[in-house]
């Protein structure tokens, strides 16, 4: 006789289904909007530190202001995004790091104009 599994635990299965196992933007990276979201097309971000509790494939989206406004996952990135600068930062999670800060008026200039 065939025994039957047991189902899967909900917790278990919650924390499979928000793994992610794939390519991880590094924060500090600086992103350019490609696809129509409303009005904002072509609008830059930086990417924000990762939060233990979101995993890594819940991207923050930090604004020029140095606000953490919105989040996407890292497909969305891929699909939506162009990459201007790819950060070099090592620490995904930002330990012991400062908020990311609102970019000066020079590098934003110099980033829209490419």
């Amino acid at each position: 006789m065939k025994r039957r599994r047991r189902p899967e635990p909900l917790v278990m299965r919650d924390i499979r289904l928000q793994a992610y196992f794939g390519k991880v933007i590094p924060p500090r990276s600086v992103v350019r909007l490609t696809a129509d979201w409303g009005s904002h097309k072509g609008r830059i971000f930086r990417i924000g530190y990762y939060s233990r509790m979101d995993g890594l494939n819940c991207v923050w989206l930090v604004t020029e202001t140095g606000d953490y406004e919105r989040t996407t996952d890292q497909k969305s990135i891929d699909e939506d995004f162009e990459i201007f600068k790819l950060s070099t930062e090592t620490d995904l999670y930002g330990a012991d790091r400062e908020f990311l800060g609102p970019i000066s008026e020079a590098d934003l200039l110099k980033m829209e104009a490419v």
